[in-house]
C-alpha cells in the first residue's frame, strides 16, 4: 500500500528520465558506466542542471497498450511506464548533460500505469497522493495503488469501479476504433471513396458526394477524400437515428468490432454545408488531401505513443501548422482530432471555447494564420488542461467530460454579452484582414466593405454600425493597437503576419533555462538557524493551507524567511514566480486587486493591482507554483483590501466553479477564481502596539507559524564562519541576548512578542568585521537600544542598564 499520509516530510525531488536516442535505448550503457546522459535532441522542459548529487533517479519509457493489464481497462488505451532502472545520482557534473549516477544492478524492471509523462526529464516532488505512490513504487519497491489511481476522477470514466453511472463515453472506443482502421487505407483511398460511394447510392440518408473542377459546374464523383471528411459524414446537424445508420455502413465498411454508439451527447458536429475539410478540386492544393492524412496519422502516433519520442511531438506540430494553411481547415482540425482520440485531444468549435473563456476563464493562445491556434498554442492548451484534470475539485476532469460539459453550458446574459461585443469581435476581424491581404496596413474603406453586413446582422437594432465601427477604430489607435498613418488609413502594430504557404519549423535542440534548485536544505545553507524538520514542517503546512503567515518579534527574519520558503515550495530559485508587496494603513482594494487609475490620456482606466496579476499568471501556468508575498499583512486593513478575494483564499474554494464577480468588473458578467498553484505567504510584527487584532476570518484561510529569537549553535558557527568573530565573542553576546530576552519576555508590559531577534547580531556574509566588540556595540547603541527606549519608554533608565549589560565587560 502507499504511504498514509502523503504530506509526510518529503521535500527531495525524484527524477525520471528518458534513454532512447534515434530508436535506441541506452539503459545498459548507462548502467554499464555508471552514466546518464540526456538525449540531445530532447526538447528539455527540466534543465539537466537542477539535478543534484543525492537525489533519486530512474530510467523511464511510456507507451500506451490496450492488452495484458492487470485491470479491466474495458477496450480503452491506457498510458504505460516501464521503469528500467534505479539508482541515486553520485554527481552532476554541470554541463547540463552528464550526471554521474550509483546504479542499482539489482532491480529488476516494472511496469507503472496512468500517471506518466512524456517528458524527457520529468520532475517529481511527493505532494499529492499520485506522486507519492509512484515514488514508493519505483524507489521503495511498494505496489501501486491501482484502484486510487482507476477512480481518481480524471480515469474515473474510463476505468473506475462504477461503470454504469459513468457511460456518457463508450462511444470514444468506436471512434477510436474508426480512426485506426481509416488509417490502414491511406494508401488505399480508391477502395476507400468506392465504399463510401455505395454507401450513399444504398442510403437515403447521405448525398452523392460529387466534386466541382470548373466553379459552379458539376464534375462528378469524388475521387480522393481525407479521412477527417470520413468521419464528418455522421457528424453534422443531421438526426441522431441517422448518425446512426451512416456510422454502421461506415463500420461495416471499416470492419469495426465495436457497436454503433447509442448516444452522441457531447460530440461536436461540423456544418452540413461545410462537412468537407478540403476544397472543391478548382480550389484545393494537389497535396491538400495528403496533407490531412498526414496530420492524422501523425496524430495517432503522437496520442498512442504517449510522445515518449520527441520526433513524434515536432513531427505532429509540423503536419498541424501545415493542415492550418489548406482551404477550409480552420477550428474543425481540433474537432477532428478529437474524434479520433477523444482522451488525448481537446476541441475547440464554438461551444467549447465559450465554456474555456468563460466558465474556465482561460484565453486561448491564437497564433496561427486567421487568428486560430498553431501547434505550439494548442499543445501547451493540451497540457495545461492535463495538469487541471488531476485537480479534484477542477470542474471537469478530461476532454470527453469538457466537451460534454461545454455541450450543455448556458452562459447567463450578462455572461453573453461580455464577450460578445465590439471590443472584442472588431479587433479580431481586424487581425484576421491584415492575415489575408499579408499586410499589416488597412484603410477603413476596406474594414467596412469586408465586415458591414456581418456586423449589421449581429446587431440588427444598430442603426449606424458604420459609425460605431470608425469609433472602435479609433480607440484602438489610442490604446495602442493600432497605428493611425492618416485619414482613414491605419496600421496593426505588433503582429506578425505569416504567409499562407509558409510552415513553422521546430528546433531539434529547445532546451530551456531552468532555474537552479531549491529545497529546505538549501534554506539551511542560506543561514536560517531553524532546525531542518521544523522547516520541512512549515513547508508541509504552506502545501496544505496553501496561504501562511510567519508571525514574531522584530528580527527573526520572517521577510528573509518567506522568501525562501516560496523557493522551497517550487523547487527552484525562481525570482519571476514570487511577488512582494508591503502592506500599509492606506492600502487598498483598488491598489492591491484592482481599481481605477489615471491613464496618460486625463482619463480612468481600470488596472488590475499585483494579486490579479499574479492570479492570471498562475492560471496560464498550472504546472507551476505562484507566491504572492505579503509582508506586515497586519499593517493594512486585511479584510478590506482582499475583499470578495477573501473567501477565494480557502483551499476549498481555489476553482472555476467557485468563481465571483470583483467589485470593478472588467466586462459585465466576469468571474474570477484563485487558481490551486497561487501561494501567499504573509509576515506579521505581533510587537507593534498601533496594529489591531488580525481578523478572525482571515485568521481561518491562513496557518500561522511563530517564530522565536533562534541563537545557539547554529547562529554561533554560521557567523563565525562567515564573519570570522571570535567564538569567546559570540559566547558572550549569545548569554546576554537570551539575559535581555528573559527579561523582555517576563515584563508585564511586554512579554515573549517583544524579544529581540537574532537578526540584529547576524552580520551580512562577507562583512569585514576587524573589531568584533566595536561592530557589536554599534549594534547595540544604533539599533538595539533606540527599541529598547520604544518598549520602555516610560522607564529610560530601565533601558539605559540593560543596554549597558549588553556591552559591559565584553
Amino acid at each position: 500500500m502507499m504511504t498514509e499520509n502523503f504530506e509526510a516530510i518529503d521535500v527531495n525531488s525524484y527524477w525520471f528520465v528518458g534513454a532512447v536516442y534515434n530508436g535506441i535505448d541506452q539503459t545498459s550503457r548507462f548502467v554499464e558506466t555508471g552514466i546518464w546522459e540526456v538525449n540531445p535532441e530532447a526538447n528539455q522542459i527540466d534543465s539537466v542542471k537542477s539535478i543534484e548529487a543525492g537525489d533519486r533517479i530512474a530510467i523511464k519509457s511510456t507507451y500506451t497498450r490496450k492488452n495484458e493489464l492487470p485491470f479491466d481497462n474495458r477496450g480503452h488505451t491506457v498510458s504505460v511506464m516501464l521503469i528500467k532502472a534505479i539508482g541515486t545520482v553520485i554527481e552532476n557534473v554541470g554541463d547540463g548533460n552528464l550526471l554521474k549516477v550509483d546504479w542499482d544492478n539489482s532491480f529488476i524492471a516494472k511496469e507503472w500505469y496512468f500517471f506518466t509523462s512524456r517528458n524527457t526529464v520529468w520532475r517529481v516532488i511527493p505532494e499529492t497522493a499520485l506522486r507519492v505512490n509512484l515514488i514508493d513504487f519505483a524507489f521503495d519497491g511498494k505496489a501501486q495503488d491501482i484502484d486510487m489511481f482507476r477512480n481518481n476522477p480524471y480515469w474515473l470514466e474510463r476505468f473506475g469501479d462504477s461503470p454504469s453511472e459513468h457511460s456518457a463515453f463508450e462511444w470514444t472506443t468506436f471512434y477510436e476504433e474508426m480512426a485506426s482502421k481509416l488509417l490502414a487505407f491511406r494508401y488505399r483511398r480508391d477502395e476507400l471513396v468506392t465504399g463510401i460511394h455505395k454507401i450513399s447510392e444504398t442510403s437515403n440518408v447521405m448525398s452523392i458526394l460529387n466534386d466541382q473542377y470548373e466553379e459552379g459546374v458539376e464534375g462528378g464523383l469524388l475521387k480522393d477524400i481525407c479521412p477527417f471528411t470520413v468521419m464528418a459524414l455522421f457528424n453534422r446537424g443531421i438526426t441522431d437515428d441517422n448518425r446512426k445508420i451512416i456510422a454502421k455502413a461506415l463500420a461495416e465498411l471499416l470492419d469495426l468490432t465495436e457497436p454503433v454508439p447509442e448516444s452522441f451527447d457531447g460530440i461536436p458536429i461540423v456544418n452540413n454545408q461545410r462537412t468537407w475539410f478540403f476544397s472543391y478540386s478548382y480550389k484545393r492544393h494537389p497535396d491538400d488531401i495528403d496533407i490531412l492524412w498526414e496530420v492524422f496519422a501523425q496524430a495517432i502516433a503522437f496520442a498512442d505513443l504517449d510522445g515518449e519520442i520527441e520526433d513524434d511531438r515536432f513531427q505532429f506540430m509540423a503536419a498541424y501548422d501545415k493542415a492550418t494553411h489548406c482551404h477550409r481547415v480552420g477550428w474543425n482540425l481540433t474537432m477532428g482530432l478529437y474524434w479520433i482520440r477523444p482522451w488525448k485531444f481537446l476541441t475547440l468549435d464554438r461551444q467549447s471555447q465559450e465554456y474555456i473563456n468563460k466558465k474556465l476563464d482561460i484565453e486561448i493562445n491564437k497564433n496561427g494564420p486567421k487568428a486560430r491556434c498553431d501547434a505550439n498554442d494548442y499543445l501547451k492548451l493540451l497540457e495545461s488542461f492535463e495538469t487541471r484534470f488531476l485537480e479534484e475539485t477542477y470542474p471537469v476532469h478530461s476532454f470527453p467530460e469538457l466537451s460534454l460539459v461545454a455541450d450543455k453550458y448556458q452562459p447567463n446574459d450578462l455572461e453573453k454579452i461580455s464577450k460578445n461585443n465590439w471590443k472584442y469581435i472588431i479587433p479580431s476581424q481586424v487581425k484576421q484582414l491584415c492575415h489575408d491581404k499579408q499586410f499589416n496596413e488597412f484603410t477603413v474603406d476596406e474594414f467596412l466593405k469586408r465586415f458591414t453586413k456581418d456586423l449589421e446582422q449581429r446587431y440588427p437594432k444598430n442603426s449606424d454600425v458604420k459609425r460605431d465601427i470608425k469609433y472602435v477604430l479609433r480607440e484602438m489607435a489610442k490604446n495602442g493597437s493600432l497605428e493611425s498613418l492618416s485619414k482613414g488609413v491605419y496600421r496593426l502594430l505588433n503582429v506578425n503576419m505569416t504567409s499562407d504557404l509558409d510552415v513553422s519549423t521546430y528546433s531539434e535542440l529547445d532546451i530551456q533555462t531552468v532555474p537552479d534548485t531549491y529545497s529546505a536544505t538549501n534554506i539551511t545553507s542560506d543561514g536560517c538557524f531553524l532546525p531542518k524538520a521544523k522547516i520541512e514542517m512549515i513547508l508541509k503546512r504552506f502545501r496544505a493551507k496553501k496561504n501562511l503567515i510567519l508571525q514574531g518579534p522584530p528580527g527573526t527574519g520572517k521577510t528573509w524567511l518567506a522568501k525562501r520558503l516560496a523557493f522551497a515550495l517550487m523547487g527552484q530559485r525562481d525570482d519571476s514566480k514570487i511577488r512582494a508587496v508591503q502592506f500599509h494603513p492606506n492600502l487598498s482594494y483598488e491598489d492591491f486587486i484592482r481599481g481605477w487609475r489615471p491613464s496618460g490620456e486625463g482619463k480612468l482606466t481600470l488596472v488590475d493591482g499585483p494579486f490579479m496579476e499574479m492570479i492570471k499568471a498562475a492560471i496560464d501556468d498550472p504546472e507551476s507554483k505562484y507566491v504572492i508575498v505579503i509582508e506586515e499583512i497586519n499593517r493594512g486593513n486585511p479584510a478590506q483590501v482582499f475583499g470578495e478575494m477573501l473567501t477565494l483564499l480557502e483551499t476549498d474554494k481555489r476553482t472555476p466553479d467557485e468563481a465571483l464577480e470583483l467589485s470593478y468588473r472588467k466586462f459585465d458578467g466576469e468571474r474570477v477564481y484563485i487558481p490551486s498553484n497561487l501561494y501567499v505567504i504573509g509576515t506579521m510584527n505581533i510587537a507593534d502596539r498601533s496594529l489591531a487584532l488580525v481578523d478572525l476570518a482571515l485568521r481561518r484561510r491562513f496557518a500561522f507559524i511563530d517564530l522565536e529569537p533562534t541563537l545557539g549553535k547554529p547562529w554561533h558557527d554560521w557567523v563565525q564562519s562567515k564573519n570570522g568573530i571570535d567564538s569567546t565573542i559570540l559566547n558572550a553576546i549569545d548569554s546576554r541576548i537570551r539575559a535581555l530576552n528573559e527579561d523582555i519576555a517576563a515584563d508585564t508590559s511586554l512579554g515573549a512578542q517583544f524579544q529581540i531577534g537574532h537578526s540584529y547580531v547576524t552580520p551580512a556574509v562577507g562583512m569585514n568585521i576587524t573589531d568584533a566588540k566595536e561592530w557589536f556595540s554599534e549594534v547595540v547603541q544604533t539599533e538595539i537600544g533606540p527599541l529598547l527606549d520604544e518598549y520602555w519608554f516610560d522607564d529610560l533608565e530601565k533601558s539605559q542598564k540593560a543596554q549597558k549589560r549588553l556591552i559591559e565587560g565584553l
